[in-house]
């Protein structure tokens, strides 16, 4: 263990890249004996007590001279972990053991990367250091290291092995973004608030913000989808023109799917004008799919909005399908990556057809596309997503479910608010009442092994002492004459015996 201090170059603190490209500029002699080229060192104040930076000792170069008994850092990594020039520091050699990551992500933007590249990339990173927003180059890759896990837990520096899982997160691909607008839109969560401001003003509003804040570029695609349902028995009911449109559930009804293009391929630094257009597309939504053929001058039957667990789930994610696996066609070298993000205020329960959900699932793993679902509904006890399905020849069985785990990612959201009430403060301030005491002399005696104290039956956050209310209500009359009559309390009735 070696006492040494930070080296002062012209900018008289630790140098930077136009200097040298190494991250760490070291005699290795004055390190010891045992240390020797490729080695993990660890580097930290003795005062501090903040993550210590792992650095791997880099070639000997002829050309730096470094001063007896210093070290010199890369400017920005130093900054990154506190260490301050013209102080001392301590340096250990590591076993690479210890410090093995389990898990690094990478982002990259503007720029295409295929599994190839990946697979390189990640070959050249092997029994390599790697700190948090290092910079990485090779081959005209360029990506930064954006987190780390080791032992269960974040970690700010580690060595990547060969059995250290490499993710790649693209700041620049292709996003579908799915609205379902079905009846549960128009209802209230537990807030007082529209599910779909719970998913505009919250979710997406969260979403458009880390997207700016991370400088992410993405081409996005925003579709609003719903399935509307008509009252009709027989086919005829319909014009002639709707005939070919509609469709027949495994009930039996008719019904028809719309979609709203709002974004087609749009990439904008600032989504707030996206958000104020989405809500005045919700304004007139509902109206517009319910009277859309009676506004052509049609007579149609009446027509309801679908539920979310029968909407059209699996339709969108396969329109979503029918572009991706086209990917290969007109490739932009500047974008990598293909989601499909599904906003629902459903519970993640849906009931589909098993043939097309064999075919979803096939084609979502065959092109390797991204599949989440996002669910602005309250969460349910049971475990979700769930998959109910069902036939079209009208046979359907109720057992019969699915959890596709594997294909679809789900997460619910949830606003970061408090109850209005829970946080509300009065201007005035009224005086807490006083507990009535009330004399119960044998009735106290009597009942005592079947009441509850006060303290332990008053309903909570209240002002009212509702039992000294009853007891005081319930009290016998002061009267000699009287026979004594005993009540038994339960909790459910009162029983006299006389």
């Amino acid at each position: 263990m070696s006492k040494l201090k930070l080296l002062s170059h012209s900018t008289k603190l630790s140098h930077n890249t136009n200097y040298k490209d190494e991250d760490l500029l070291v005699n290795i002699k004055d390190l010891g004996s045992d240390v020797k080229v490729g080695d993990v060192i660890e580097v930290y104040h003795p005062e501090d007590d903040l993550p210590r930076l792992l650095l791997q000792v880099p070639k000997t170069i002829e050309d730096v001279t470094v001063q007896k008994d210093t070290i010199s850092i890369e400017q920005s990594v130093a900054a990154t972990f506190q260490l301050r020039t013209y102080k001392d520091v301590i340096v250990n050699k590591v076993d690479p053991k210890s410090v093995t990551l389990e898990m690094v992500e990478l982002t990259f933007k503007d720029q295409y990367l295929g599994r190839s590249d990946m697979w390189r990339l990640k070959m050249n990173l092997v029994d390599s250091v790697v700190y948090l927003n290092k910079k990485i180059e090779f081959c005209l890759i360029r990506c930064q290291v954006y987190e780390m896990w080791a032992q269960g837990g974040k970690v700010a520096c580690g060595v990547i092995t060969e059995d250290t899982k490499v993710a790649y997160r693209s700041s620049t691909s292709m996003v579908y973004l799915f609205i379902q607008m079905s009846s549960e839109m128009w209802d209230f969560d537990m807030y007082g608030d529209l599910y779909f401001e719970k998913a505009v003003n919250g979710f997406l509003s969260e979403l458009f913000a880390k997207w700016k804040k991370e400088g992410s570029n993405h081409d996005v695609t925003i579709v609003l989808f719903s399935r509307t349902y008509y009252k009709a028995t027989t086919i005829e009911d319909f014009p002639q023109y709707m005939r070919e449109c509609l469709q027949q559930d495994y009930k039996g009804r008719f019904y028809e799917d719309f979609y709203r293009v709002a974004v087609q391929n749009e990439r904008y630094d600032d989504w707030s004008t996206t958000l104020t257009r989405l809500r005045r597309m919700f304004n007139n939504y509902l109206p517009t799919v319910l009277d859309y053929h009676r506004n052509l001058g049609s007579d149609v039957p009446e027509a309801t909005n679908s539920c979310a667990s029968q909407g059209n789930f699996l339709e969108v994610l396969n329109i979503s399908l029918n572009v991706f696996e086209k990917h290969y066609l007109d490739r932009s070298f500047d974008r990598t990556g293909q989601v499909s993000v599904v906003v629902t205020p459903g519970v993640g329960v849906f009931e589909v057809d098993r043939e097309l959900t064999n075919i979803t699932k096939q084609r979502i793993i065959d092109n390797g596309v991204g599949s989440d679902l996002v669910c602005v509904g309250e969460q349910p006890l049971h475990a979700v997503p769930l998959l109910k399905f069902h036939n079209k020849k009208g046979s359907i069985n109720a057992d019969d479910y699915s959890m596709p785990h594997t294909w679809i990612n789900l997460s619910f959201y949830s606003a970061k608010k408090k109850v209005g009430y829970g946080t509300f403060v009065p201007r005035i301030k009224l005086p807490p009442e006083k507990l009535k005491t009330v004399k119960r002399e044998k009735f106290d005696a009597l009942s005592k092994p079947c009441m509850k104290p006060v303290q332990e039956t008053a309903l909570p956050n209240s002002i009212f002492d509702y039992d000294a209310y009853d007891a005081q209500v319930f009290k016998l009359p002061t009267n000699q004459n009287n026979k004594y009559v005993l009540y038994i309390l339960t909790s459910c009735s009162i029983f006299s015996i006389f």
